[in-house]
């Protein structure tokens, strides 16, 4: 059996790239089921590297550093979305990468995420790509308003988000996100936030962990409840 299709039992040690808070609870849930946990970042005494068997200070950038890094371990995941692509793609050579890095290059960038899912017929807001604020003012136009003007990369946490009432907002909300890529996205006045943890096997094996309800607290993550207090309808698994 291939490398890349093997199962990886418990013992193994396991390579996270990207060393958060994120990392931290994957590697305490790995190490209670007896996985090692390696980490690399270009970070030291990290919320991940205080749990984990061994911490890796490095630039995501040194790529003969991640490949040394990846040669160490059975398997490479990533524990937030801004970790390089090159980054995935060089610990790829030396090990799986899980979920491919191919997840990562699109996840990480709004405006390949809501082509992808879109592309998928997946139902998403109505959109546009902004570079400009030409490009702003003819989203508006047809976005309509209030919509939200979002960086296609690197926003977290409310940052790197602009909402506008109206055109005459435009140049404002331009000036607020960077003039920087961009996307436009029309605005939802949603109900709930719900959430659905999912992982799907190379045999084609799915699982899921219920719904997840979520509420925020000035754009930040503050809770999430498990399982999500919704209706049998909303909680049924797909068939």
């Amino acid at each position: 059996m291939s490398l890349d299709r093997r199962v990886i039992p418990p013992g193994a040690t396991v390579g996270v790239l990207g060393s958060g808070q994120l990392g931290r609870m994957f590697a305490i849930a790995a190490r209670r089921m007896g996985y090692r946990v390696h980490v690399l970042s270009p970070d030291r005494d990290t919320p991940t590297g205080q749990v984990a068997d061994l911490e890796v200070s490095a630039s995501y950038d040194d790529l003969d550093a991640v490949r040394a890094f990846a040669s160490g371990v059975a398997v490479v995941t990533f524990e937030f979305e801004n970790v390089p692509a090159a980054t995935a793609a060089a610990a790829a050579e030396r090990a799986p990468v899980r979920p491919d890095g191919g997840v990562l290059h699109v996840c990480q960038q709004r405006l390949r995420e809501r082509g992808f899912l879109a592309a998928a017929g997946l139902p998403v807001p109505e959109f546009a790509a902004v570079r400009s604020e030409g490009d702003l003012r003819a989203g508006l136009a047809r976005v309509g308003t209030p919509a939200v003007l979002k960086t296609a990369a690197f926003g977290y946490d409310g940052k790197g988000q602009a909402k506008v009432a109206s055109l005459a907002e435009a140049e404002a909300a331009w000036e607020a996100v960077g003039r920087q890529e961009c996307i436009l996205e029309a605005f939802v006045d949603f109900a709930r936030e719900l959430s659905v943890v999912a992982a799907r096997g190379l045999d084609g094996s799915f699982v899921h962990y219920g719904v997840i309800e979520n509420t925020h607290r000035r754009h930040i993550l503050d809770v999430s409840l498990s399982p999500a207090p919704v209706a049998p309808a909303v909680d049924r698994a797909p068939g």
